[in-house]
């Protein structure tokens, strides 16, 4: 099998060792021989321990690093369903190792901000769980278009193979842009202190229609149009929240189109292994986020796309495509 898992021209997924300290934070990441070791949260951006899903790294050479992971078994929000990891932990994977080589290697400050311009992956269709417990990963990063300035990250695109036991089950690839805090506050202004609302949410759809186990999950209220639905987002979930985020968390858009297209088309029948999205703006607190989905011609034979678009006050906020194998096969 090649370095590339072949899917869609539409989401194109790409293509002696020594441990590295953190530059900027005292701790370390533990001996690369620990893989139940997570690295400190804050260089990944996840303040509770579980969510981080990046166990060590190694340079290997002039962009090029090797990660060690583990997708978790027991985790209240990824937890494998129908056998399968929760598509979404590939695309976190990556921002979480993107994240890490920014701050460990790249020369970026903890306390800069990360502006994800896109997140394209493709996952191996017929990889299931195996065990009962974490699935480790060896996850390899080339780094290319890299700008630096002032001897720290500006940009860069991170390329990403994962492997578990030998075997390919997901490549991908972000392209990042760094900013330092003055700046980000220049860009946001005084939506800079915005933060989730506490007021009352709006119904979610039923869980069982997207997939969730319970409806604190389900990120989609009704609109009266089986394709539109109104952006939903507990108040405290751990995971896809944050309550220092300005914005509300790529992450959190990201399900919420995966959940719109198993609406549209039926969990049991649209089961995605290619996600790819394209960020265009912030995601406000406060601001109705309208989700529509539907389905477009597939670039490959035997498969199902589906483009989920969310807008703001008319503006598009970020477009996905997910691609499925179709259930007749």
């Amino acid at each position: 099998m090649s370095d590339t898992l072949q899917v869609s021209s539409t989401l194109r997924p790409t293509p002696q060792r020594r441990t590295q300290s953190v530059r900027n934070h005292p701790a370390t990441a533990r001996s690369h021989g620990a893989e139940d070791a997570a690295v400190p949260g804050e260089l990944v951006h996840r303040p509770r321990p579980e969510d981080v899903l990046i166990t060590s790294w190694q340079r290997l050479g002039e962009g090029h690093f090797s990660l060690t992971g583990q997708w978790p078994h027991d985790h209240r929000y990824f937890a494998p369903s129908h056998g399968r990891h929760h598509l979404v932990l590939a695309g976190e994977t990556i921002r979480q190792a993107g994240l890490l080589l920014s701050h460990s290697e790249l020369g970026v400050p903890v306390g800069h901000h990360f502006i994800l311009s896109d997140l394209v992956y493709t996952t191996h269709p017929e990889h299931t769980v195996s065990g009962s417990g974490p699935t480790p990963l060896i996850i390899d990063v080339r780094c290319s278009d890299t700008r630096m300035r002032a001897g720290a990250l500006a940009g860069s695109r991170f390329d990403m193979t994962i492997r578990t036991g030998g075997r390919l089950i997901a490549t991908g690839y972000s392209h990042v842009s760094v900013t330092s805090p003055g700046v980000y506050r220049r860009i946001r202004g005084e939506r800079l202190t915005a933060r989730s609302p506490q007021g009352p949410l709006n119904p979610p759809v039923p869980p069982e229609l997207t997939g969730s186990a319970t409806d604190r999950e389900v990120l989609l209220s009704p609109t009266g149009r089986p394709d539109r639905w109104l952006l939903r987002i507990a108040p405290g979930h751990p995971t896809v929240v944050n309550p220092a985020n300005d914005h509300v968390p790529g992450l959190a858009l990201l399900d919420a189109a995966l959940q719109a297209g198993r609406a549209l088309l039926a969990p049991d029948r649209f089961v995605p292994f290619a996600f790819g999205t394209e960020f265009r703006r912030y995601a406000e607190h406060g601001t109705p986020c309208v989700i529509e989905a539907r389905r477009i011609a597939p670039a490959l034979p035997g498969t199902t796309t589906v483009e989920v678009i969310g807008a703001q006050d008319g503006e598009p906020v970020f477009t996905s495509t997910l691609t499925a194998l179709d259930p007749s096969r």
